[in-house]
């Protein structure tokens, strides 16, 4: 049996820091909204994929992370985890930032440097003293669970990738002139 390399958008930064007034200012300030493309990496659906691609080379997880894909099963915004981290982080820039501590420069590297951070969390860039990424409980429980039916291949991961239509620009909608004619 084949593994499931279907895929999904994984925000960075879930919708939950949004819902914190001085959270929501701090990020609108900085123009990080939740819906931009900055804020996602491609992620597989199924962890099974994700379990068989931890079990691959780690230069295959480098090519996959260089790629702008997670190396992480998608979770969505199940994960409370997530937020629960970030809010008190963003809290502390919007204190610093409000008590004249942080000016603006601060406030964007500070904001900017905790989004890098996440995302390398998100895409499973960030390994433990064993060599294991360092992920949300759920992400560790659903990898622990998982039980690939076969080796990962880079080709049907490509192959998913090209044939999806998120991934194809819109086509031009309006005629030229001379189209017209």
């Amino acid at each position: 049996m084949d593994l499931n390399y279907d895929f999904e958008m994984q925000s960075i930064f879930p919708k939950a820091v949004w819902l914190v007034p001085e959270c929501k200012g701090l990020l609108e300030g900085q123009k990080i909204a939740h819906n931009m493309k900055g804020n996602y990496v491609t992620a597989f659906v199924d962890a099974a994929t994700a379990v068989a691609l931890w079990r691959e080379s780690p230069e295959l997880r480098s090519t996959i992370i260089k790629a702008g894909w997670s190396t992480l099963p998608y979770e969505g915004e199940a994960d409370a985890g997530k937020a629960q981290f970030l809010i008190p982080k963003l809290m502390e820039i919007h204190t610093k930032a409000a008590s004249g501590a942080y000016g603006a420069e601060a406030v964007r590297n500070a904001v900017h440097h905790l989004h890098l951070f996440t995302r390398k969390l998100t895409i499973g860039e960030i390994l433990d003293a064993n060599g294991k990424p360092t992920c949300s409980d759920l992400t560790r429980q659903r990898m622990s669970n998982a039980r690939p039916a076969s080796k990962f291949d880079a080709n049907k991961a490509v192959m998913a990738m090209v044939s999806d239509p998120k991934n194809r620009p819109a086509r031009e909608t309006t005629m030229h002139a001379s189209q017209t004619d």
